[in-house]
């Protein structure tokens, strides 16, 4: 095999993901995320700096149909991936794994995902990239044809190379890159520093853009690739059909009547600009300008940027700050925060002067005092958990039947145990009634919310926002009813189901347990879980206590107790970053310690989760949950976010 065939094979074993057919089975998708694909992107806008990819990438970002195209190979952006995850799974963020979770934040729930790509930084990624597969350079052509294989492209150019030439030095030199009303940059500004008119450094980057137009076109070429080609003077002066045109030639549905809003990015160019240009044109009729311009290569205004992006960083931001403060509260020396930030590019002078200056911030020695004061809390913690162990009933999850008020109170409610009660739905209507004829008679019309295009997002319990969406309650019966076993669509307990005047007619078929709950029943405290089977609750924890009557179909739970809490990786809100199915123990080795009891809930079984207990949930069939929160007990409790 030869060795470019070798980097190609590995590369592809690297990049494999799921087919595309597996992962969106919503049928909202784009007819080319329908095929397998070794993409991590569905598109990919190719461009270089100054050609209004800006201007194009939040105008589809703001569609919320075409991903979040954004410079995800800009070295900000991927330090700041790399210092969260550092603060996360105290280890590296490799390059393959940046590349996935860029993907995971570049999609929408209809499972589009896109990536705005410079030349230069496919170069440096190209170079990257090689040392980890076979003893050679890649070509930007092998990166494009494994990293972005099956994707779509949008060449993204600009005709007039003078001011686009003109505005990349400005940009350069003021660090100034674009300006959006209310949201500020995470470069650091050249503050005082005016850049002065040069007309050779113009003339370099003219003929190096002109030069990096033909190579994109080389590449499309030996890829046999035809883009969509998009010019930055139209896209700003026809800004919605050309947004209208990208999004119909991804093939997204139903974008006909779609209204674009205004652009949110203010436009830089200015008069300097336009005084540049004429002292520019009349340097370019000169003989030394007429050199500069015709010369056949322009690398060095390229060469200057990926230099940028190469030399060792000279500025510690934010986000590795935040990790400097961390480590030094976990007690960690200088010198191993120092060697870790010199390992993820920045100079060690600089890493030395950050760490220093974190020495004597008196923040920090604010955050210690407060460290201290919370330590004390996870010894207690810890101390609870090595007691529990001892005690051969939390290993198992009690099986009840007529189970008193007092003894659930005082056995499990006040005990913070989980059990499982039998018999309670004997005289329920609902279990024999709920079938999908009933349902849609009674409530088939009523407009419904549920959560879409979760496959494509490996957090969406936690992005439950971004995947909101609506549908007649009979439409979404028969998605769940199709035989499909999916965690794509599922009708979740937020979408207040039962507080709807169809949804209300069905509080008759059911009432609440008269020996735990209040006998509340209009529908403000329970809520119905309903969804095929294949559906999944990532491990969470919930802020009150909770009763889940099982009506229909069967679900698996995990459960970890709350003493626990430091072994699943809670990052923040309700949600551990831990995949209790298959759990990664290279990045989350404390999870070992986690004692994870399962349980099989069968229809007309009811689980009691007692507040603060971590659980992972996993239907097994067409699923029904109706839950309870209306205990005859306290059960309100405040949380810090």
């Amino acid at each position: 095999m030869s060795v470019r065939r070798v980097a190609m094979y590995h590369l592809a074993r690297r990049f494999a993901l799921p087919s595309a057919q597996a992962r969106h089975r919503g049928g909202s998708t784009i007819a080319i995320a329908q095929r397998p694909s070794l993409s991590p992107f569905a598109y990919v806008i190719c461009t270089n700096p100054r050609s209004g990819s800006w201007l194009l990438s939040e105008g589809l970002a703001a569609t919320g149909l075409a991903g979040n195209p954004r410079e995800w190979l800009n070295t900000l952006e991927e330090q700041r991936q790399r210092a969260v995850w550092r603060m996360h799974h105290s280890s590296d963020l490799g390059l393959f794994e940046y590349l996935k979770r860029a993907r995971e934040e570049a999609s929408t729930p209809n499972g589009i995902s896109g990536i705005k790509v410079h030349l230069y930084q496919l170069v440096d990624l190209a170079q990257r990239m090689a040392p980890s597969l076979v003893p050679r350079r890649l070509s930007t052509v092998d990166v494009a044809s494994t990293v972005f294989a099956n994707a779509r492209y949008i060449w993204l150019t600009r005709r007039d190379k003078e001011r686009q030439a003109i505005s990349l030095l400005i940009a350069s030199r003021t660090n100034d890159w674009w300006a959006i009303d209310g949201i500020a940059s995470d470069r650091q500004h050249q503050a005082g520093r005016e850049p002065a008119f040069d007309a050779r450094a113009i003339a370099k980057m003219e003929t190096a853009l002109r030069t990096n137009d033909l190579r994109w076109q080389a590449i499309f070429k030996d890829r046999g690739i035809r883009p969509l080609t998009l010019y930055y003077e139209e896209l700003a002066g026809e800004y919605a059909s050309n947004i209208l045109r990208a999004l119909k030639w991804l093939e997204i549905p139903n974008v006909e009547t779609l209204v674009v809003g205004p652009p949110r990015l203010n436009r830089q160019s200015s008069a300097r600009n336009e005084e540049w240009l004429e002292r520019y044109q009349a340097f370019k009729k000169t003989d030394e300008g007429l050199a500069l311009t015709s010369a056949p290569e322009g690398d060095d205004a390229m060469s200057a940027l990926h230099a940028r992006v190469s030399r060792p960083l000279a500025v510690v931001p934010d986000a590795w700050k935040a990790w400097i403060a961390q480590s030094k509260l976990q007690n960690s020396s200088s010198a191993s925060i120092v060697d870790v930030l010199e390992k993820n590019g920045y100079a060690r002078s600089a890493a030395q002067a950050e760490v220093a200056r974190a020495a004597v911030n008196p923040y920090l020695a604010g955050a210690t005092y407060e460290r201290r004061r919370l330590g004390k809390c996870a010894s207690m913690l810890r101390a609870v958990d090595a007691m529990s162990r001892l005690d051969s009933r939390n290993k198992t999850i009690d099986r009840r039947m007529n189970l008193s008020r007092e003894e659930f109170l005082e056995s499990y409610y006040a005990a913070n145990r989980p059990v499982l009660i039998q018999g309670l739905l004997v005289d329920w209507r609902a279990p024999h009634l709920w079938t999908p004829n009933y349902l849609k008679s009674v409530a088939g019309d009523e407009i419904i919310e549920f959560m879409a295009g979760r496959d494509v997002d490996p957090n969406c319990d936690a992005n439950a926002a971004k995947h909101r969406s609506e549908s007649r309650f009979a439409d979404f019966i028969d998605k769940v009813y199709s035989g499909k076993m999916t965690n794509d669509y599922y009708m979740g307990a937020s979408n207040v189901f039962f507080q709807k005047t169809a949804g209300q007619s069905l509080l008759k078929d059911f009432k609440p347990f008269a020996e735990y709950l209040h006998p509340s029943s209009d529908g403000r405290q329970c809520f119905l879980w309903f969804g095929p089977a294949g559906t999944v609750t990532s491990l969470h924890h919930d802020t009150s206590n909770i009763l889940m009557a099982q009506v229909r179909g069967r679900k698996r739970y995990r459960l970890v107790p709350p003493c626990q809490t430091e072994y699943v990786y809670h990052r923040s809100g309700v949600f551990s970053d831990v995949d209790c199915e298959h759990p990664d123990y290279r990045h989350y080795p404390k999870f070992r310690q986690a004692v994870v009891t399962e349980v099989v809930v069968e229809p007309g079984e009811v689980l009691f989760m007692p507040v603060g207990w971590w659980h992972h949930v996993r239907a097994l069939d067409v699923s029904m949950t109706i839950a309870f929160t209306n205990f005859a007990f306290p059960n309100h409790f405040t949380w810090e976010p």
